[in-house]
């Protein structure tokens, strides 16, 4: 019998605190989102584990992450060229697209090549989401062709486009358009000044997992976490091949 299954074991999974629709906290500070309902039901079909998901601002995330402060961070994109401490990771349970939405006005000028077109333009992303522009965008930021600025979460970054504080941002594009649609709903939210935004080049592709310590790992204080991560990829698994994952995404109001 193996150690997960001999007695029920506490996980607790930090999950990003500030990326609606996918995985954020809520006033009470529970996890909602597309993504912790996947987990969620994952995790209940699981025997012998209590999971609880605890929403987290993305860059505390990382610290615990590499200091081995706890065990698994969620939603992650692969990092494992770049993030030696976050190793390894789940099944991946969705793939992103991230675009380049801009002001109207710069997209006058074609930009289909990402991030080549691109160049002298000022673009906003989440903080903490460094791997969505690419090693060729980071090379020109490095270099100063491109200003690049970050924001405390999906929805600021959002603020910054409409608001006209920068020409571009990265955003995952059923990001945009629930977060898009739940600042125009508000009441009090002034629409006049806004920017008219345009989609111009496809950023890329991620895939998404739950990331695991390697730190926490090493440490040996969690001799289970091989089960865990085994009876977790099984469930989503099954849940991708019966078409649940989809299921889910449909009747989540993007």
């Amino acid at each position: 019998m193996s150690v997960a299954h001999a007695t029920r074991q506490d996980i607790e999974i930090y999950v990003d605190s500030a990326y609606e629709p996918f995985s954020y906290g809520d006033e009470k500070g529970e996890a909602k989102g597309v993504y912790i309902d996947i987990l969620r039901t994952a995790f209940s079909r699981m025997e012998g584990y209590d999971v609880t998901l605890t929403p987290i601002p993305w860059k505390r995330g990382q610290r615990i992450m590499e200091q081995g402060e706890g065990i698994g961070l969620a939603p992650v994109f692969f990092h494992g060229h770049d993030w030696p401490y976050l190793y390894p990771y789940s099944l991946s349970f969705y793939t992103e697209t991230i675009l380049a939405i801009c002001d109207q006005e710069v997209l006058k000028q074609p930009r289909p090549d990402w991030p080549n077109d691109y160049v002298g333009l000022r673009i906003s992303n989440v903080a903490g989401f460094d791997g969505w522009g690419g090693q060729a965008f980071r090379q020109l930021v490095d270099e100063g062709k491109i200003q690049y600025e970050t924001a405390n979460g999906a929805a600021q970054n959002v603020m910054m486009l409409l608001k006209g504080r920068v020409d571009c941002i990265m955003m995952e594009e059923n990001a945009f358009k629930f977060l898009t649609k739940q600042i125009y709903a508000s009441e009090t939210y002034d629409r006049r000044t806004d920017v008219t935004y345009e989609v111009g080049a496809v950023v890329g592709t991620d895939p998404v997992y739950i990331g695991f310590s390697k730190t926490a790992r090493e440490s040996g204080e969690w001799p289970f976490l091989l089960d865990f991560m085994q009876a977790f990829d099984s469930q989503i698994y099954q849940m991708i091949k019966s078409g649940e994952i989809r299921k889910i995404f449909d009747n989540y109001t993007l």
